[in-house]
């Protein structure tokens, strides 16, 4: 009985120090933003070894670029992130596409691995002809192209000036339509509240209620990475912001429209129904303006469905391009 408490009591001591230590440890690294980053990029390699995924690079005009790669020996399909984001956000979507698929995720410019260059011009029309160069400097011919939010308006642009080269277009809320419901987004800017605007950690925790619906673990050193990251780059991200929504793809209804109308290949729309960003009524105007095209609209989902439904975006995203 003796020897049972006093190793009962040993092993709460050792738990007592356990603790202590790990919790000195965090609070230690709290501090440390690059043993921060070094864990976050140890982290982000271990998801993209299991997405079995490489970084790659590629020389263009503007110097070059790094961009995600899953080689396969079928078609080659380009993804675009949303505005102030990534690449890596489609890591774990990748995982579920079909291996036979050449994947490949860009960063557009000004973003990601990409340089910022202030004196460019970052429009949506300004982003395609980036994204353009870098896709001719991969010398691809034909490939299906898909985009989330920014990207997906990017991808539209893109689409239309290049006909012949899309296979098919992938639409994960799309910027790029006015949604007949304005949604919080909207509601927030009428406000003088740009959430887009992070200037601190409580913005950052706050543009994520915006962005995700569903708040997928996320390990605290990528997260404040992440947030370390837009809070640095908030100037430049605001000077793309405001020329992204001044530019006529996104203030002009028939403008709009009248993309919609030019797409000609097989458009899929998938739209997470809870997304405070671009309202899920943009579907409708989808629907009704464009001849070739396919929805899925998916319930508890917010802006970023290869984010939150990785798994399910991914699989009727192959479903739509194994038909073709």
């Amino acid at each position: 009985m003796i020897f049972q408490n006093s190793n009962h009591s040993w092993m709460a001591t050792m738990k007592t120090i356990f603790i202590v230590l790990t919790l000195s440890v965090m609070v230690f690294l709290q501090g440390c933003s690059s043993i921060q980053e070094n864990i976050s990029a140890v982290l982000f390699s271990l998801e993209m070894k299991r997405s079995d995924i490489r970084v790659s690079t590629v020389k263009v005009n503007a110097g070059d670029v790094k961009y995600l790669e899953r080689k396969g020996q079928g078609s080659a399909v380009i993804l675009l992130h949303g505005f102030s984001s990534d690449k890596t956000d489609w890591i774990r979507f990748i995982r579920y596409l079909p291996e036979n698929y050449h994947v490949i995720a860009l960063d557009l410019p000004g973003h990601g691995d990409n340089i910022e260059n202030h004196l460019s011009s970052y429009d949506p029309l300004s982003l395609s002809h980036g994204i353009s160069d870098v896709i001719d400097a991969l010398k691809l011919e034909k490939f299906h192209l898909a985009g989330n939010s920014l990207g997906g308006l990017v991808s539209k642009l893109y689409a239309t000036a290049h006909p012949d080269r899309v296979i098919s277009l992938g639409l994960f809320n799309s910027a790029g339509v006015t949604p007949p419901v304005p949604g919080d987004f909207y509601d927030a800017l009428q406000k003088g509240d740009n959430p887009f605007d992070v200037k601190t950690k409580a913005d950052w925790e706050n543009l994520k209620t915006y962005a995700l619906y569903r708040q997928p673990f996320i390990p605290w050193p990528v997260d404040n990475v992440m947030a370390e990251k837009h809070i640095k780059n908030n100037a430049f991200y605001q000077k793309i912001f405001q020329s992204m929504t001044a530019h006529q793809t996104m203030t002009d209804p028939e403008f709009q429209v009248n993309i919609l109308e030019n797409l000609a290949m097989p458009v899929l729309v998938i739209w997470g129904d809870k997304d405070r960003i671009l309202n899920v009524s943009s579907v409708d105007v989808y629907s009704r303006h464009i001849k070739n095209l396919q929805t899925l609209i998916i319930k508890d989902c917010g802006h970023v469905p290869m984010i939150e439904m990785p798994e399910v975006s991914a699989q009727r995203y192959a479903q739509f391009i194994k038909r073709l």
